[in-house]
């Protein structure tokens, strides 16, 4: 086996160039009070120590560090002690840029925990906090956990800190301040694969978990996501799934927050949506997944043959329950909407809200919407004139299925 070490930046890199493991090792980090069998005092050292496939056990304790990871490792968080409270907390956070070759293709980015061109990574049991981060607007990106080029798993972790300071990016798409950011660069195809499974995520500027591009494919389940809503004049969003990437999002609970004292119309603006599809890639699914306290439950802008089922969305107070346009690709087809259960969606005399609300002209067609329960809006479903609607419940609706939207979903919706 070849390694190579680089330290760039004060921050440590492996590159590894090609091989068969034979055996893995355990190296376990922290003190010998905490975990008798700790044998490096630091998570860096262990990184800079450790082989392909290696796990790296964390004993209880705060590490002031920044990591940045490109072989296969696991980082997994142990008990000691009686505690199992593991905080990776950086100090400073500084620019990461690609080590490979000094390519500059990638733009800088800030995070806690860094994994950049390889795959296996697991990252486990863990809460890692990004605030001490020095990012403001949007020319440097900011994720408490970035995955970049690479594959892997983020489990059972508490991931806080994704704000930067002040919040200074208006940009709807992709905005900046993420729990989890899972992306590829230019020239990188995949397939990248990441399982993001159990984790709690919160205090994010943007968007709870975001995955982005071509080539990537995310598993998004049992995670709780956390945010507050858009009294703080920013957009946010739960999970945002855009540009290609294929996502299974099922079994997350995800809050937002509610317009509070705006206005409707300033709230739309600012709104928090629970998951969003934008070109989302094909045959992606949102299943069993509850949502609370959004501005829109599930919003879909573009996809083609994606299912959307079994969801509980409720407290819904600027659009609707599930809104569809299919701007970002010029389209919305082949999809399936089925089994939902959408509850309290506000409206009222001059505010018309709908359980599932389609913007019509969008390139929205041939698609199913079934079997859906809505209970407590001004309409079930709005202008599905393109597709098939049938089956649906409305209970305490003014109108069951209307052949226009009175309120459409925003024109620039990301």
């Amino acid at each position: 086996m070849l390694r190579k070490r680089v330290i760039q930046g004060g921050m440590l890199f492996l590159l590894s160039s090609c091989c068969s493991l034979i055996h893995a090792a355990t190296l376990v980090v922290g003190s010998t009070s905490v975990c008798s069998n700790a044998t490096y005092a630091t998570i860096s050292a262990a990184l800079f120590a450790a082989a392909p496939s290696d796990e790296i056990d964390v004993c209880p304790g705060i590490y002031t560090e920044q990591l940045v990871i490109t072989q296969p490792v696991t980082l997994h968080g142990i008990s000691g002690d009686g505690s199992q409270r593991v905080l990776i907390q950086p100090s400073s956070i500084t620019n990461v840029q690609n080590p490979v070759n000094q390519q500059q293709n990638i733009p800088p980015f800030q995070a806690a925990i860094s994994v950049v061109n390889t795959s296996n990574v697991t990252i486990d049991g863990l809460a890692i906090d990004d605030s001490n981060n020095s990012v403001t607007g949007c020319g440097t990106t900011l994720a408490v956990i970035h995955f970049s080029n690479s594959s892997g798993a983020v489990s059972n972790n508490v991931l806080t800190g994704g704000l930067s300071t002040p919040l200074s990016c208006t940009a709807l798409f992709p905005g900046n301040g993420f729990g989890v950011q899972v992306d590829t660069s230019a020239g990188k195809t995949g397939p990248f694969s990441v399982s993001i499974t159990g984790n709690s995520i919160h205090d994010f500027n943007r968007n709870g978990i975001l995955a982005m591009g071509a080539g990537i494919i995310a598993e998004i389940s049992g995670n709780t996501i956390s945010g507050v809503g858009p009294t703080t004049g920013y957009n946010q969003f739960g999970v945002f799934i855009a540009n290609g990437a294929v996502a299974y999002v099922s079994h997350n609970m995800i809050s937002q927050g509610t317009c509070e004292t705006l206005t409707a119309t300033a709230c739309v603006n600012q709104r928090s949506e629970g998951v969003v599809f934008r070109a989302a890639g094909p045959a992606s699914v949102v299943d069993a997944n509850f949502i609370a306290s959004v501005q829109s439950g599930i919003f879909l802008n573009g996809a083609n043959q994606a299912q959307i089922t079994n969801n509980t969305i409720m407290n819904v107070d600027a659009l609707d329950g599930i809104d569809i346009q299919g701007t970002a690709a010029g389209y919305f087809t082949n999809s399936v909407i089925l089994g939902n259960s959408i509850s309290h969606v506000w409206f009222d005399s001059t505010h018309f809200t709908c359980g599932i609300s389609e913007a019509s002209g969008t390139g929205v067609a041939q698609n199913l919407i079934l079997n859906n329960t809505v209970n407590d809006a001004y309409c079930g479903v709005a202008a599905v004139a393109a597709d098939q609607a049938s089956g649906n419940t409305y209970l305490n609706t003014l109108y069951g299925t209307l052949n226009s939207a009175l309120a459409p979903p925003p024109s620039m919706e990301p």
